[in-house]
């Protein structure tokens, strides 16, 4: 019997942000006939049901807080014991221990993928030339994304591979009973608009910019609801910059929401204000719950929304215009009804999760083909 293709992704942290679910849903969707996947989360795992990873193989090292000069021998250790044919790292947070460990012990091949953010001191940009040559393969979420790794890091483009993110249509959907629940739960009237985000509330989503749409609106008498989904080391910042600004009854932060698809299908316009995006899952399923999206023209998010056909990008920090267009969304519900549509059609067409599984099976096939059996073939008996 053909053996199976043992995988370990790195992971800093497991918690309920973009990056982290997505590598999740790549572990739980690859086909377990082919692949061996597991996880080994450096330093904890924060916020997150353990119901939701009952089904997962992981390891946790408790790396402590800064540089741990032994997590690299850590990691060769774990590598030499458990043998796997792939070591996947994750963004800079896994990259340096990562390369180090799997070098050390000699695990055949090693996949970076970068997922958006990343640090851009000299030092660092050196830091991640040297590690990033070292990897078989070096992944980006977007084109964009890619673009911005290759100019910034001084790493050749065409050795940059790009699989998008993909979202399970079995959780993300559009439903006016969800609708009418987020109502009732959050006590919503019916007839209200409301403009929502999700996503942790730190500096990098730049949640200030929707509050100062918010006040926009408001100053000008539009009544529009604006939720913010999510937590983050930002909140009383946040709240203070609301009571500045007199717009309380406007701004409502509702915290963690663990059922996503019900406060997206709560929400009339989907918004993400952020200085910097990887390939934004919750953009994608905003999306799929057919919610037009209003999005900083940043990263990856060009990909992802297509200007006046399923919803609209904006400059950074540009919140008079955020609001303008939020406001021709509410006074025109033709175009909104359209955006919805076009949402849908596009989303299931261009972001399915499949497709993501299907493009990241292809690669570890390959790589393993490659560079394991040496070219003789892999082909599974199913």
């Amino acid at each position: 019997m053909q053996k199976k293709i043992k995988v370990v992704h790195l992971v800093n942290d497991l918690v309920p942000a973009g990056k982290e679910i997505g590598i999740l849903k790549l572990v739980k969707h690859l086909d377990n006939r082919v692949f061996d996947s597991s996880l080994v989360v450096f330093r904890g795992i924060i916020a997150l049901d353990v119901n939701d990873l009952s089904e997962y193989n992981f390891v946790c090292l408790n790396k402590r807080q800064g540089n741990d000069l032994k997590l690299p021998f850590k990691l060769a250790s774990f590598f030499n014991r458990h043998k796997p044919d792939i070591v996947h790292t994750h963004s800079w947070g896994t990259l340096v221990e990562g390369v180090l460990g799997a070098k050390m012990g000699r695990v055949p091949i090693i996949i970076h993928g970068e997922h958006g953010t990343f640090p851009q001191t000299p030092l660092h940009l050196l830091i991640q030339r040297f590690f990033w040559n070292r990897a078989d393969v070096v992944l980006s979420v977007s084109d964009k994304l890619k673009d911005i790794l290759s100019s910034a890091v001084g790493f050749p483009s065409e050795r940059i591979q790009v699989i998008l993110n993909g979202v399970e249509a079995d959780k993300f959907y559009h439903s006016d009973e969800l609708r009418k629940l987020f109502y009732e739960r959050f006590n919503f009237s019916f007839g209200d608009f409301i403009v929502g985000t999700v996503g942790r509330l730190n500096s990098v989503k730049n949640q200030q910019m929707l509050i100062r749409a918010a006040a926009e609106l408001k100053n000008g008498g539009e009544s529009v609801h604006f939720v913010l989904i999510g937590i983050g080391e930002r909140r009383e910042e946040l709240e203070e910059l609301v009571r500045q600004l007199d717009v309380k009854k406007n701004v409502h932060f509702l915290g963690y929401q663990k059922d996503v698809n019900l406060v997206l299908n709560g929400m009339d316009v989907f918004t993400l204000t952020s200085f910097s995006e990887g390939c934004s899952n919750v953009i994608q399923e905003a999306l799929f719950a057919g919610i037009p999206v209003i999005a900083t023209n940043v990263g990856g998010n060009p990909e992802l929304v297509k200007d006046g056909f399923n919803g609209y990008l904006v400059d950074s920090n540009d919140h008079k215009t955020l609001a303008q267009k939020i406001l021709m969304l509410k006074k025109q519900p033709e175009l909104l009804g359209k955006l919805r549509e076009n949402a849908l059609s596009l989303s299931h067409t261009n972001f399915s999760l499949k497709k993501m599984v299907d493009q990241y099976s292809e690669l570890y096939i390959k790589a393993y083909q490659e560079k394991v059996l040496k070219g003789v073939g892999y082909v599974f008996q199913g």
